[in-house]
C-alpha cells in the first residue's frame, strides 16, 4: 500500500528523534520514497548522515546549501510528496505550524504541502497536557491534519504519562490504512449536490436559505481523496472547487438542479444529497425589479420538483443514494420518514438546535441513520464528518457487492468440508479422531466470523483436510493443514480457486470433548489460531474479488494473528524464517509491492470471469488488460506464494479462457505466463495451439 509513495518526513529537536531512523527504515522497507527534512534543532538529536544512509536521499536542513547556495525549494517538495509526516513533533514545531512561523525548511514544507499531513507529537506530559498544546493540536486538526495521538509510558524526564511519539511501526500502519482507504471509491461514480438554491422574485432579490456549501464539498473532497469519480452540481457558492479531479457544475435554482442531478444520475454508482434545497419558487418571476409601491405584498409559491424523490424513483439496485435531514425539532422521527418516502439507502441527520452544527460554520454533528439503526457522531470538523460519512459509505458498498441481496440473518459465513486423514496412525483411538473432526466443522461453520449476515446460498464453500502426521494418547497431534477455497462465477456452475495453500508440520494438543474457543486478543491455542487465520484469509479473499481492496478488514486480521502468534512454538508462525509459512503468506499479501495483485484479484474474477459468461469477448479482455499486473507483482516479488496461486493453480483455468482469445490477447498473456512460471510452457503454449 505503500510501494511507490513519495513520502516527507519532518523530524523536529526531540529526543524521540532517534525513532525517525525506524521510522525511515519501515517505510522504505514498505517500498516508499522517503525525503527527510530536519529542523537544526533536531541535529543535535540525530546525524543527518544516518537518516541520509536509510533513506537513500540528502537530508534537507537548510533553505540553501552553504556550498554553492542552491535552493531547496518547499514548493516542489509540496508538489512532490503523496503524504508528509512529522514525527517527532515537539510542542514548538505544532506552535510554529498553527501560527505560520515559517523560520525553518520543514514549516515552510508544510505550509506549502499539497498532500495529506500527519504529525505525531513526542514531548513530556505537562507539555502536551496544556491547554496551549491541546489547542494549538484541534487547530491542526481543523486545518485538515491528520494528529496520531501520543502513547502513554516513560518518558525522557522519567515521568510516566501521555507524550510518548508513536512506534513507528503504528505510524506506517495508520499511513497504509490512510492510502488504503484513499483507495475505497477507486472505479465509483459519484454525484453530490450541495449549497443553497436561490430562486428569483425579480432580477435582484431571491428566496434562499443560510447554506454555505461547506459540508457538500468536504464530501466531494473526501470522494475525490478515496479515487471516486465526482461530479459536483453546487448552488450559489463562493468555495473553489477542492480537489483537481472534481468536475463541477454550477447552478442557481433547484430546478437547474433538478436537471443537472436528473442527467448526470443514471450514470453513476452513488448520489449524495447535500444541498438545502428550496421546497417553493415563486409562481412568477418580474422581469424588472420591483418596485415599493404599498405597504405590503403577496408572493405566491408553487413547489420546486423534489430531486431526492425523483432519483429515488429511478434508482436501481446496484446505485446507492444518501440524503441529508437538517431539522429544528423532532429529528430522527423525521429523517425515518424522509429515508422511506424517497427510497434512501441511509439519511444522515444534523438539527439546529446542536451548538456548532447547521449553516454557515466549520462544525458539525450528525447521526447517520439507515433502516435498521442509526450511529451518532459527536461535533466534529466538516472534513472529519465527511471522512464518517464516506467510510459508512463505504463499508455500506463492499457489504453490497459482496453480500449482493437484502441480507437477513439465516446462515454463518462459511459451509466448510472438513476432513481428518488419519491413515498414517493406524491402530489409535479413532474416536478421539471422529470427535475432532466434528467439533473442527462445529467451530468452522457455525463460529461468527464476520458482523455481515450471510444467505445460506451465499456461504464460502472450502474445504479444511487435515492429515495426521503424528498423535500420542496425551492428545498430542502432529498435521499437515490442506486449505482450498473456491468462488463460483455468476450465472454458470464454474467455481474458481481463490485460495490453496498446504501447511506442514502444525502442532497442538486436543483432548476430545475440548471446547475450540478463538480470542484474538488472548491466542493460547494454536489450533484455533490457525484456524482463524485462515478463515480470515478465506473470507477476505472472497472479499476482494467482490470489490477492489474489498478485504482489507479480515486480511489485516489473519496479519494480527501471524503477528500475536510469534509465542505459540509453532514454526509456521515464524516471521521472516522463511518465504513458505503462514506469515510469510500474509504479510506478502498486504505488503504494497503485492497492491497489483489484489487489484487483479478483482478485475479477474468479478470484472473478468463473471462478465465472461455474459459477454466472453468483453470478460476475457478485462482479464487480458490486467495480467501485467501479475507480471508486475512478480518483478518485484517472485517468490511471494500469490504468484504461484494464479499460475499452478489457475494453469487450466487460464488455458480455457484465452485459447479462445484474440492472437494478440494470446501472445501477451503467454509472454508474461512464461516469464513467472516458464517450467509450465507446455499448457502455455495450447494458449498459442489454436
Amino acid at each position: 500500500m505503500l510501494q511507490g509513495k513519495k513520502i516527507v518526513l519532518g523530524v523536529t529537536g526531540s529526543i524521540a528523534a532517534y525513532k525517525a531512523a525506524i521510522l525511515v527504515r519501515l517505510l522504505v522497507k514498505e517500498g516508499a520514497e522517503v525525503q527527510v527534512v530536519m529542523t537544526p534543532s533536531s541535529k543535535e538529536f540525530i546525524t543527518p548522515l544516518t537518516l541520509s544512509t536509510l533513506s537513500g536521499r540528502p537530508v534537507l536542513c537548510d533553505f540553501f546549501h552553504s556550498a554553492d547556495g542552491a535552493w531547496n525549494s518547499h514548493v516542489e517538495l509540496g508538489l512532490w510528496a503523496d503524504a508528509m509526516i512529522v514525527a517527532p513533533a515537539t510542542a514548538s514545531t505544532i506552535g510554529k505550524m498553527v501560527s505560520g512561523v515559517a523560520d525553518n525548511l520543514l514549516v515552510t514544507t508544510y505550509l506549502s504541502m499539497k498532500a495529506p499531513v500527519f504529525i505525531a507529537p513526542a514531548m513530556d506530559l505537562d507539555m502536551f497536557a496544556h491547554p496551549s498544546t491541546q489547542k494549538n493540536l484541534q487547530v491542526l486538526r481543523g486545518y485538515g491534519n491528520n494528529i496520531i495521538e501520543p502513547a502513554s509510558g516513560e518518558l525522557a524526564s522519567h515521568l510516566n504519562g501521555k507524550g510518548r511519539m508513536e512506534e513507528p511501526g503504528n505510524i506506517v500502519t495508520v499511513l497504509k490504512d490512510f492510502f488504503l482507504h484513499k483507495a475505497s471509491l477507486s472505479g465509483k461514480k459519484v454525484l453530490i449536490t450541495a449549497g443553497p438554491t436561490y430562486e428569483k422574485i425579480d432580477p435582484v432579490r431571491f428566496i434562499g436559505n443560510y447554506s454555505s456549501g461547506k459540508m457538500g464539498f468536504a464530501l466531494a473532497n473526501e470522494c475525490a481523496l478515496r479515487g471516486a469519480d465526482v461530479t459536483l452540481v453546487a448552488g450559489p457558492v463562493s468555495l473553489p472547487t477542492p480537489h483537481p479531479g472534481i468536475h463541477r457544475i454550477d447552478v442557481e435554482s433547484a430546478s437547474q438542479m433538478y436537471e443537472a442531478s436528473m442527467e448526470v444520475f443514471p450514470s453513476c454508482d452513488v448520489a449524495i444529497l447535500c444541498a438545502a434545497v428550496a421546497d417553493y419558487r415563486p409562481a412568477v418571476t418580474a422581469d424588472r425589479k420591483i418596485k415599493r409601491a404599498v405597504q405590503s405584498m403577496t408572493i405566491e409559491l408553487e413547489a420546486n420538483k423534489d430531486i431526492a424523490a425523483a432519483l429515488g424513483g429511478i434508482k436501481r439496485k446496484n446505485q446507492h443514494l444518501i440524503g441529508f435531514a437538517l431539522e429544528t425539532n423532532n429529528g430522527e422521527i423525521n429523517a425515518r420518514e424522509k429515508l422511506q418516502k424517497k427510497n434512501l439507502d441511509f439519511i444522515v441527520l444534523n438539527s439546529l438546535e446542536d451548538e456548532g452544527a447547521g449553516f454557515a460554520v466549520d462544525t458539525n454533528k450528525v447521526t447517520i441513520i439507515d433502516k435498521n439503526s442509526s450511529s451518532s457522531f459527536p461535533l466534529k470538523s466538516k472534513r472529519e464528518v465527511a471522512h464518517d460519512i464516506i467510510s459508512y459509505l463505504s463499508k455500506l458498498l463492499i457489504l453490497a457487492v459482496v453480500l449482493l441481496l437484502p441480507m437477513h440473518i439465516s446462515a454463518q459465513e462459511l459451509n466448510a468440508n472438513v476432513t481428518l486423514n488419519t491413515s498414517k496412525v493406524q491402530g489409535t483411538n479413532t474416536e478421539a479422531f471422529d470427535v475432532l473432526r466434528n467439533s473442527l466443522t462445529e467451530f468452522i461453520n457455525n463460529r461468527k466470523w464476520t458482523d455481515y449476515s450471510y444467505e445460506e446460498y451465499e456461504r464460502i464453500n472450502c474445504n479444511f483436510t487435515f492429515v495426521v502426521d503424528g498423535y500420542s494418547d496425551d492428545g498430542t497431534f502432529t498435521v499437515t493443514l490442506m486449505v482450498q477455497s473456491n468462488r463460483p462465477v455468476y450465472g454458470s456452475s464454474y467455481n474458481s480457486t481463490l485460495f490453496k495453500y498446504e501447511d506442514k508440520g502444525i502442532k497442538f494438543t486436543y483432548q476430545p470433548y475440548d471446547r475450540l474457543e478463538f480470542n484474538e486478543d488472548n491466542l493460547d491455542n494454536n489450533l484455533t489460531a490457525v484456524i482463524a487465520f485462515y478463515v480470515y484469509i478465506i473470507l477476505g479473499l472472497d472479499m476482494d474479488s467482490m470489490g477492489e481492496l474489498g478485504g482489507s478488514d479480515f486480511l489485516n486480521k489473519a496479519l494480527n494473528i501471524a503477528n500475536n502468534a510469534q509465542n505459540l512454538g509453532d514454526a509456521g508462525w515464524r516471521a521472516g524464517s522463511n518465504t513458505n509459512n503462514r506469515y510469510a503468506v500474509i504479510d506478502d499479501y498486504m505488503n504494497g509491492a503485492l497492491e497489483p495483485l489484489r487489484r487483479l484479484m478483482y478485475r479477474y474474477h468479478r470484472l473478468g470471469l463473471d462478465t465472461m459468461y455474459k459477454d466472453a469477448n468483453s470478460g476475457r479482455k478485462i482479464i487480458a488488460d490486467n495480467m501485467q499486473l501479475l507480471n508486475q507483482v512478480y518483478e518485484d516479488r517472485p517468490l511471494a506464494y500469490f504468484t504461484k496461486l494464479f499460475t499452478e493453480y489457475k494453469q487450466d483455468e487460464l488455458v480455457n479462457i484465452f485459447s479462445k482469445g484474440l492472437p494478440e490477447e494470446r501472445k501477451s498473456v503467454v509472454s508474461i505466463l512464461s516469464n513467472i512460471n516458464p517450467s509450465l510452457s507446455d499448457a502455455w503454449d495450447k494458449i498459442l495451439e489454436n
